[in-house]
């Protein structure tokens, strides 16, 4: 992949969460810029919640997927296949440990299309419960 400067790209972000009987999925649509660096692809993209504005870097790299996020709700976590990472998660309210098991990263970029597909899947643990097994997808394209 080359270097170069900021791509604007329409993103797309599914996330179903599966916990017992319970599912639920939460999608995103929205604008932001996809960099690639060295070895690194970085996707940028803000959201608006009921809490306020978040705004969120994805780094991908063939190791692991860092998910970064700042304003409303922080945290940095890495995601590495077959392995359990914990981090933290900081909103309003409080602050939670944060532990995943990821079972599978899958990435694909097209560089002659300008887009990719990222698949995450992990169980999560906040505050040592059981939180569901999230299934995460985001679909990006150049703007």
């Amino acid at each position: 992949m080359e270097k170069q400067n900021g791509i604007p790209i329409l993103l797309k972000q599914v996330t179903d969460i599966r916990d017992g009987l319970r599912k639920e999925t939460v999608a995103l649509e929205t604008e932001g810029v996809c960099y690639i660096k060295e070895n690194a692809v970085y996707l940028q993209f803000a959201e608006q919640q009921e809490l306020g504005k978040i705004n969120t870097v994805v780094k991908i790299t063939d190791r692991e997927v860092v998910v970064m996020r700042s304003g409303a709700v922080r945290m940095r976590h890495v995601f590495r296949k077959t392995e359990e990472t914990t981090g933290q998660y900081y909103t309003p309210f409080g602050q939670w440990t944060m532990k995943t098991k990821t079972d599978n990263i899958e990435f694909r970029y097209n560089e002659k299309r300008k887009q990719g597909h990222l698949f995450l899947s992990y169980q999560l643990e906040m505050q040592n419960e059981q939180a569901g097994r999230h299934a995460m997808t985001i679909m990006f394209k150049e703007a």
